[in-house]
This record gives structure tokens, sequence and C-alpha cells, in this order.
């Protein structure tokens, strides 16, 4: 029974990851601690399955990455999620992971709802862009959930097109879940579990049918739905962090 649920939750996320760019780490992490997972014992389930996605979207797509945006996220966000991650990774059971990512999953839906209020005052966060590159690597490196605030860079320097900002973001994930899963087959403190990677398959069998869903949805359907799931997904965390 274990294995079906596991099973479901990560095909639905997969199928969701695999239209917006984001909901495979973002919605995963919490709902796998919730329900008795270790951070590494997440990580190393959900990994792997991210770094699929996040490639078959960066091949999928004939556009290209802005260079300048792409340097500036290596050079100010990686160093710190790698930091991060190791001192999550040495504090181990010291820390109860989950009231962190509880509390940055709440942080984060808020910030997604009201993505387009923060865009449209974006000066200050461009100015400070560095800075907020390093708060998303700190984030993700901590608690694995940094997906809703690369969502709105992505979409700050990138504008109104909604293709270079999956992309954007599929790059982000990409090289972020690559040294993530490097760092913990290194540094990690559990065995890792590889009979997992037949989780991989569900992309190469999901993503391409997704891609219709993703063409016939336009800019504003774009939004809406992630606001609305990141509102109901936020609401049911809370509730459950409260019990």
């Amino acid at each position: 029974m274990e294995l079906i649920i596991e099973f479901i939750i990560i095909s639905v996320l997969v199928l969701f990851q695999s239209v917006f760019g984001i909901g495979l780490l973002l919605f995963g992490t919490p709902i796998f601690l919730i329900i008795g997972y270790g951070f590494e014992s997440t990580l190393a389930l959900l990994l792997p399955v991210s770094i699929c996605i996040s490639a078959l979207q960066i091949i999928d797509q004939k556009s290209s990455i802005k260079f300048l945006s792409v340097s500036e996220y290596n050079l100010f966000c990686l160093p710190f999620l790698l930091l991060s991650l190791v001192i999550a990774i040495n504090l181990g059971d010291k820390v109860d992971i989950k009231i962190y990512v509880s509390v940055l999953l709440i942080i984060s839906s808020i910030v997604i709802l009201n993505k387009n209020r923060i865009i449209f005052n974006n000066k200050y966060l461009l100015k400070y862009r560095k800075l907020y590159l390093i708060l998303i690597g700190s984030i993700h490196g901590f608690t694995n959930m940094g997906g809703g605030f690369l969502s709105l860079f992505a979409t700050l320097v990138n504008g109104d097109d909604r293709v270079l900002t999956r992309n954007y973001i599929s790059y982000g994930y990409l090289i972020m879940g690559i040294i993530q899963y490097t760092t913990i087959l290194v540094i990690g403190l559990n065995i890792i579990d590889f009979t997992n990677w037949y989780y991989v398959c569900l992309p190469l069998i999901l993503f391409y049918p997704a891609q219709k869903i993703f063409n016939k949805i336009d800019n504003q359907q774009f939004t809406k739905i992630i606001n609305y799931v990141a509102l109901i997904f936020g609401i049911f965390a809370l509730s459950l962090c409260l019990q």
C-alpha cells in the first residue's frame, strides 16, 4: 500500500511539473516529510525524477536562456545551495526539518499568490537580485523549498515570455538537483536506495503528452492555476502543522 501511495503521489506531481515547470519538489518535499520520510530519503527519491523532467524540458524547448541571468544564477545561488545542504545533512535529526519546510511552503505560497503584484514593483528585486539568488540557494539547500522563489525570479528576468521563464526554472532545478544528489551521494548519512530510480521512467512516459496541456494554457490561466494550487496546498499544509 505504501508503494502504491508513493507511486500515485509522484505520478501526479510529475504530470504537474511537466506542465508548469514546478511542483515535484515544492509539493513533494512536504508531502513525503509529513507521511514519515526523512529529509535525505525524500531528496534521494525526488531528485532523480526532477533532474529527468528538467532535462526533458530544456531539450524540448528550442528557445535559449539568457546568458547573463544564468551566469548570475550559477555564481550567487549554487554555492549557497551547496553550503546550506551540507549544514542540513550534518544537523540531521537535531532539527525538525518539517517545521522549516512547512513555514517556507506557506511563505512561498504567499509569494506565488502575489507574484503579479511583486513583479509590478520589480525594480527593487532586480536591483538586489544577487541577494535574492543567495536566498534561493540557501532556502533550497536547507529545505528543498526554493521552487516558488525560483519561479518568481524566473518571471522577473524573463518578463511575459512563459517559455523562457519555464526554461530558466528547468535549468535552475536541473543544476540544483545534480548538485544536491551528488552531495547526498558523497556526504549523505543514509544509504541511498537506488531501486527508486524506476520512477525516472514516469517523466519519459508523461512529459510529452503533458506538453499538449501546456500549449493550450495561456499566460493568465498559467498563473491562475499555479496560484490556486499553491493556496489550497498551503492551507492544507498549515492545518497539518497546527494539529
